[in-house]
């Protein structure tokens, strides 16, 4: 098989097919699942892939390799059942709850995921808001998904739960978008939790949230300087969820001109 490197580049238009030698990959948070996608450029990253991560499709009667791959239960909402320490699909027995270090503490409340409603507490840890999360996400996280080398030498877009994270927090245009690095996310994770020790806000699960995105980052191979491209739109074609994002992205590559 024949791993042909193809150029695409975010332009400064929106557009995936300014013809620069950088591949651009799409990163997709739902609910239930996140989504990685982007055309490897090297064998090693195809042969260092676990099974089905990779994809195989037709083009300009050549074969061309996509990684992709959806992670369920990685999803903002699934993950934060599991950080709270809740199992899919299983309401809770009577009187108990889901107590979290990464609630703010004494905040007391219920929680409905996928037509469960969970009760949900805060917990006084003996250490920062953000470093106690910390460990449990990075707990939750530990082996879940597999991290390509590649990606810290690629452009990415980020949708979905990225987006509106970002945005709520003021670190993107809420309409517009805008460019961030995983560090923005983590600084911001570290601003929210600390405020959180005072006091809940409107948003309770910000510093969970935001801490679960900077460390999701990471295992998936991302440095804390790499910078991602947070988009609702491309090319004006909007791409709400991974498959759609997908599709764009093989379609942007039919378009290219050699």
């Amino acid at each position: 098989m024949k791993l042909h490197n193809i150029a695409v580049r975010p332009g400064g238009d929106g557009s995936l097919d300014d013809p620069q030698k950088r591949s651009v990959g799409m990163l997709d948070l739902g609910g239930g699942s996140t989504q990685i996608t982007f055309l490897p450029r090297t064998e090693a990253t195809l042969q260092t892939s676990p099974a089905g991560h990779t994809t195989s499709f037709q083009m300009f009667n050549s074969t061309y390799k996509l990684y992709s791959y959806s992670y369920l239960g990685l999803g903002l909402m699934s993950a934060r059942l599991a950080i709270l320490g809740g199992v899919e699909g299983k309401p809770l027995g009577e009187g108990e709850e889901l107590i979290s270090p990464c609630l703010p503490p004494g905040f007391k409340s219920e929680w409905q995921h996928a037509e469960i409603v969970y009760r949900i507490k805060g917990q006084k840890a003996g250490e920062p808001l953000y470093e106690s999360c910390s460990n449990k996400v990075a707990k939750m996280l530990y082996k879940k998904v597999h991290k390509a080398e590649e990606v810290k030498d690629l452009d990415f877009y980020a949708f979905s739960y990225y987006y509106d994270c970002a945005a709520e927090v003021g670190l993107i245009d809420k309409e517009k978008g805008g460019s961030l690095t995983v560090n923005d996310f983590e600084v911001a994770a570290k601003y929210v939790c600390k405020t959180m020790e005072i006091s809940p806000g409107s948003s309770p699960f910000l510093c969970m949230d935001l801490t679960y995105i900077t460390f999701l980052l990471q295992e998936l191979g991302f440095p804390k300087t790499q910078v991602f491209k947070l988009a609702r739109k491309i090319n004006n074609v909007e791409t709400s969820w991974a498959l759609g994002a997908t599709f764009h992205y093989i379609d942007s590559l039919n378009r290219l001109q050699y």
